[in-house]
Parts: structure tokens; C-alpha cells; sequence
């Protein structure tokens, strides 16, 4: 079976997360934090399983290959809603909503890549479509279900964190690219290809130093762009909270501390 664009098919795709969360919140709405916890932890589990499924089956088929690094924003993105769920992160719930959710949406969108596969059954289109799912299903369920809330603090951390990542990935492109002969574009940082973003790629030369190129006009665009997008994202989680200010996060250890603590004092 091939996959079409825009047929049946790819909008219960982009619908599907929408439906699941749905689902999910008539079934847990009344249930407890664990509850709610122990299939955040299923959720962020699978998130992880899937990327690792992937990342497996390009090792055994071709061996070593850039695209197992998961510099990609969604593959990443698949860490930061394990790491979000199953540990209660701040930062990493920070990360997965404020970019992964909007590249991973995207992806949904415009999943023209599963169409290159003669048959969606395989592997490395399976795991696109579970592990964009995923993406945007964990990270609307950390917040949604309350499992996580993120701050000013946490949010700058995750700016952090990602603009570290950004300093590898940068070079790297340029590295499997232009010495390797790859087609990698990690962050989308390297050219407008999976972005709609041509007419500033073509805008400016790249520049090149030794075997290092960079086109800086369309890197500095996209790094601007997504980080304003990440902060209005961040924003409109706080929707979800406006009625509980003094919700607080409690961090998957927070118990099993306060409970030491009480045996001290006895």
C-alpha cells in the first residue's frame, strides 16, 4: 500500500493525535495523577521504541549512517517526550512542546516523505508515521493531563539546550554534505528543504571556509523564526493552568525524598 497525500488516509493521520488525546482525556479526566502518570510513561515509552526501531533497522540494513544521530527536530523530539513522561522534566517537557509539537504537526501535515515508500508497511515509514504521532500526542499530554507544567526557568533551560545543539548540528550539516555527500539537515539549518522558507534560502550565497559552508542569512532566519515560535507555543500552555496558579510540578523522586525525610524526623 502507497500513501497518497490529502487521500482518506493522511487526514485521519493529521486528525489521529487529536482523537487519541480526545479519547484519553473522556477515559482519565476523573482518574488519578498516577493514573494519568503510569500511561504517560506508556506514551513516552512507545515514543522512544519507535525511534529506537528505526535507528536499528538503518544500522542492520546499511550500517553506520548519519541519520541514526537524532539531530533531526522530530527524532529528538521522540527523547524529549520519553524524558518529558517518564521522568517529569521540565526541560525536556519545555522542549517537546515548544518545538517538537510544532515540527512534529507540521510533519503530519506535509508528509509528502511517505511517499517516496512503495509500501508504507516498512519499517522507516512506520516509524515516521508512530513517531510524528507520538511527538504531538505526548507532548499535548504532558501538558493537557497536568503532567508536567512549564516555567519561565525550564523554558529558558530548554532555549538552552537546543541552541547548544544547534553549534554540532550546524557543522555537521555542512561536514555530510559538502565532504561526505550526504543529504542531512539537521534543525532544518543547512537549506529550506522541509521548510517552506526557499526565498530566503536563495537570497544569500552560502559561504565557505576550507570544507565549512553556511548560508548565514537563511541560519539566522530559522533560528529566529523557531525560537519566536517556541516562545508564542510556551505561551499558549499557560492557557492551561490559568485557573490553578499554584499548580506545581512534582518530579518522578519527589515522593520516595519526602519520604526520608519523614523517617528522619522520627
Amino acid at each position: 500500500m502507497q500513501f497518497e497525500m490529502w487521500s482518506i488516509w493522511h487526514f485521519l493521520y493529521i486528525a489521529s493525535p487529536i482523537v487519541i488525546m480526545a479519547v484519553l482525556w473522556l477515559i482519565l479526566k476523573n482518574k488519578s495523577q498516577k493514573t494519568k502518570y503510569i500511561v504517560g510513561v506508556v506514551i513516552g515509552c512507545l515514543s522512544l521504541g519507535v525511534l529506537l526501531a528505526r535507528n536499528i533497522d538503518i544500522f542492520v540494513r546499511t550500517g553506520w549512517d548519519p541519520e541514526i544521530l537524532p539531530l533531526q527536530v522530530c527524532h529528538f523530539g521522540n527523547i524529549m517526550v520519553f524524558i518529558s513522561l517518564v521522568f517529569r522534566s521540565k526541560i525536556a517537557t519545555a522542549i517537546a512542546w515548544s518545538l517538537n509539537l510544532l515540527a512534529a504537526a507540521a510533519s503530519l501535515i506535509v508528509a509528502d516523505a511517505l511517499t517516496g515508500y512503495a509500501d508504507i508497511f516498512v519499517i522507516r515509514a512506520q516509524a515516521y508515521i508512530w513517531g510524528h504521532l507520538f511527538i504531538v500526542l505526548g507532548s499535548l499530554y504532558a501538558v493537557i493531563f497536568k503532567i508536567v507544567r512549564i516555567n519561565i526557568k525550564s523554558f529558558l533551560i530548554g532555549l538552552g539546550v537546543v541552541a547548544l545543539l544547534l553549534i554540532p548540528s550546524i557543522i555537521l550539516n555542512s561536514y555530510f554534505n559538502d565532504v561526505l555527500g550526504y543529504s542531512i539537515n539537521y534543525f532544518y539549518v543547512y537549506n529550506s528543504h522541509g521548510v517552506p522558507f526557499e526565498f530566503i534560502d536563495a537570497l544569500a550565497a552560502r559561504s565557505q571556509y576550507g570544507w565549512f559552508t553556511i548560508n548565514w542569512l537563511y541560519t539566522a532566519f530559522i533560528i529566529v523564526t523557531f525560537g519566536l515560535a517556541m516562545y508564542l507555543i510556551y505561551l499558549l500552555q499557560k492557557l492551561f493552568y490559568r485557573k490553578d496558579k499554584t499548580y506545581d510540578t512534582k518530579h518522578i523522586f519527589t515522593r520516595e525524598k519526602q519520604g526520608r525525610a519523614d523517617k528522619k524526623l522520627m
